[in-house]
């Protein structure tokens, strides 16, 4: 089967998000023009995060169902995602609400990227125990179904109490629920074969509940990518809670996602530079150590690298550091190829 290929733009907005929304709007456009598959977009609420004593991100965003709401009005098949949306930080029935609304305003072509929240500052907000978060997730997750499925649910859960609540409407189907892994902290530069617990748990998660895995393959804290051999172990462990459950793994999509920025010139870097000034606390080498940034022809190599392991890739996503017409042109007619994709 031909992998599907995503984009994300890199929604920073500045001191005119009005003129950005409306770039953001044009860009979807392009993308659907250029038969990309899947337009996707971040979840950040705060306006700066930190995880302990290093800095995180610095992020204006809209909220992710706003923006896709828009999208889903100026295209008509490219699918939209959330990638990923906090599942703990919202109410399950109100979350089926949002998320089915969409669906159906977008004709069946939304996909529920959903997390468990890692930043502390977020999850003391929302009064979310962050030892019980993925627990809270699950749950979440599977009450969203039920939801989505017309069902009218009584359930007193650890986390919620629900009494004959039903929504409607209902999706145009089944939205499928992809799932992340890993924090800012839990890909690091020499991987020593062994998976924690706590990256076990998770990604057992993924194993029972989800119909894709889209794991972080970078690290900003640690300026290092996720190596091809952390990355096939930890499928692995996918793979074997998969078929503990019962179910069958080659059911759950398999994708690679990454930061882009093809540098071909001079010019390309400076541009390159330009954007990673706006966010990122290293140097361009470090940077370079942490996103797929180079020419085409090492950017396909590191793909095939990381995911050589792997038994199979069903999709790629992509989110260009430049979000200029020129790189989104040469995502598609450059990188997807070499990827085998249409």
């Amino acid at each position: 089967m031909t992998p599907f290929v995503g984009v994300r733009p890199s929604g920073w907005l500045g001191a005119d998000p009005t003129s950005q929304i409306r770039e953001i709007l044009s860009w979807a456009e392009r993308a659907e023009q250029l038969d990309f598959d899947v337009f996707y977009v971040g979840d950040r609420l705060l306006a700066s995060v930190a995880e302990g004593e290093s800095h995180v991100y610095d992020a204006a965003m809209l909220d992710p169902f706003v923006l896709l709401s828009a999208v889903a009005a100026r295209t008509s098949k490219i699918k939209l995602a959330t990638l990923v949306a906090v599942v703990p930080y919202r109410h399950p029935a109100s979350l089926a609400k949002i998320t089915a609304s969409l669906d159906v305003v977008s004709g069946g072509r939304f996909i529920l990227g959903a997390g468990s929240g890692w930043n502390q500052t977020e999850l003391a907000m929302y009064g979310v125990d962050s030892r019980k978060r993925g627990r809270q997730m699950e749950e979440g997750l599977k009450l969203i179904r039920r939801f989505w499925e017309g069902e009218t649910v009584t359930e007193d859960t650890e986390f919620w109490k629900l009494d004959g609540i039903r929504i409607s409407p209902m999706p145009n189907r089944q939205p499928p629920i992809w799932l992340g892994s890993f924090g800012p902290t839990e890909i690091v530069p020499q991987w020593d074969g062994e998976i924690s617990d706590r990256q076990r748990r998770a990604l057992s998660r993924i194993g029972r509940v989800a119909d894709g895995w889209v794991p972080v393959t970078y690290s900003g804290v640690n300026s290092t990518r996720l190596s091809g051999a952390q990355f096939a172990g930890s499928w692995n462990v996918i793979v074997e809670a998969a078929e503990q459950a019962g179910r069958d793994p080659s059911k759950i999509d398999l994708v690679y996602a990454a930061w882009i920025a093809l540098v071909r010139d001079e010019e390309e870097r400076a541009a390159c530079e330009r954007v990673l000034s706006r966010f990122f606390p290293g140097d361009y080498d470090e940077a370079r150590k942490t996103y797929l940034i180079g020419t085409p022809e090492e950017i396909i190599e590191e793909i095939q690298k990381t995911t050589s392991a792997l038994e199979r890739v069903d999709g790629y996503l992509f989110t260009p550091l430049n979000d200029s017409p020129e790189q989104l042109q040469a995502i598609a007619e450059v990188i997807r190829p070499a990827l085998g994709a249409s």
